[in-house]
């Protein structure tokens, strides 16, 4: 039988499914009776079930099966493998020790798993799941405050995603007063000197890993990455669907008077960003520390020695294609600041912008 605490946590998270998810995520968990999958599919395919009656079948289906809090830990980590964009997410980047540098510091998942388990019983009782999925180890960890151990809030939980063999290990939000001694159960666990969050923050999870495993080989150069350029001149391109022409060609109205204008313009559009789609990121920041250069607008800044500060902030569902939708429409000066057109390429999505310290040349003596 399940325990009322372990119920309430189960019904929370199969309340989180949609109709046609049950099925393929229940099969995946491993804790539910394979003979009962059956039984399932004909419930959500009953458009009249509620919602609510559903997610109690399942619960009647599971309780001849004694489940543990862990058993509905692992489920809640399949369900946030399969919706990794439910949450924001920030990219953590690891310095090896010295001593570990022939040797990478990342052992089996099995080995890791024990080693981060005992670290973390340092600080605190958890419960650690950990399951590979799309060539990443998949973390959820659930922390216990209080004298009751099966009381989870979501704010206890974290989720960690490390691509082995990598630098990287993506986390979800973590409370201020855990951050550090997961942190550093992470370094002895992973074996590394250093840990240091890199500015870099979504909810778009493939787009971070993308944007800090490969941020040499973005913009323009994502097309060498994604074997879209023949390495060898004389093989055959592999035919491809002939691309619906954009509205701006079918629209015979439309006349450029400087040609060759356009021509420069979508050359440097296509050098900063490439043809492919652009990393999804929601937010850029800036935060500006520099000499207010707009006097002619306002002249009493002129007597004003102090740097100006304050916060710029672009946001939307892609800013990145937004920003290339700009340039490409020529509502924006090209070329592009680095800090603007290389966005992809810097690993970051935070800056800080202030104006360089000049150093005074050595006094003759």
């Amino acid at each position: 039988m399940i325990n009322s605490s372990t119920e309430s946590s189960l019904r929370k998270v199969l309340g989180s499914f949609r109709r046609e998810e049950y099925v393929t995520l229940l099969k995946q968990w491993g804790s539910f009776p394979a003979d009962r999958l059956s039984d399932v599919k004909k419930a959500t395919s009953m458009k009249r079930t509620a919602k609510k009656a559903l997610v109690q079948h399942v619960i009647q289906l599971c309780s001849v099966k004694n489940l543990s809090k862990h058993a509905v830990g692992e489920l809640e980590l399949i369900y946030q493998q399969n919706h990794p964009n439910s949450r924001k997410w920030s990219v953590f980047q690891l310095t090896q020790q010295a001593e570990t540098k022939e040797k990478h510091h990342v052992a089996t998942m099995e080995e890791f798993k024990e080693r981060l388990n005992k670290q973390l019983s340092l600080y605190f009782r958890n419960d650690l799941c950990i399951r590979r999925h799309r060539d990443a180890w998949w973390i959820r960890l659930g922390i216990q405050e209080g004298t009751q151990f099966h009381r989870q809030t979501a704010s206890n939980v974290v989720y960690m995603v490390h691509p082995p063999q990598s630098q990287f290990i993506i986390l979800s939000t973590i409370k201020v007063s855990h951050k550090d001694c997961v942190m550093q159960a992470l370094l002895n666990s992973l074996r590394c000197s250093e840990i240091r969050e890199i500015q870099l923050t979504g909810r778009n999870l493939d787009s971070l890993a993308t944007l800090a495993l490969n941020s040499n080989s973005q913009g323009w150069f994502s097309q060498f990455r994604l074997n879209q350029v023949d390495t060898n001149p004389l093989a055959k391109r592999p035919s491809r669907k002939r691309k619906a022409p954009s509205s701006d060609i079918l629209d015979s109205e439309i006349v450029f008077e400087n040609e060759k204008e356009k021509e420069l313009k979508d050359k440097q559009v296509l050098h900063s960003f490439g043809s492919n789609e652009q990393p999804k990121l929601q937010k850029i920041e800036y935060k500006l520390e520099t000499k207010f250069r707009g006097c002619e607008f306002a002249p009493a800044m002129s007597l004003n020695k102090e740097p100006f500060r304050c916060r710029v902030k672009f946001e939307g569902s892609n800013v990145l294609e937004g920003i290339r939708q700009l340039a490409k429409s020529g509502l924006v000066s090209l070329p592009l600041p680095h800090h603007l057109g290389n966005v992809h390429s810097l690993a970051k999505n935070h800056f800080v912008l202030a104006d360089k310290k000049r150093t005074r040349p050595p006094e003759k003596n």
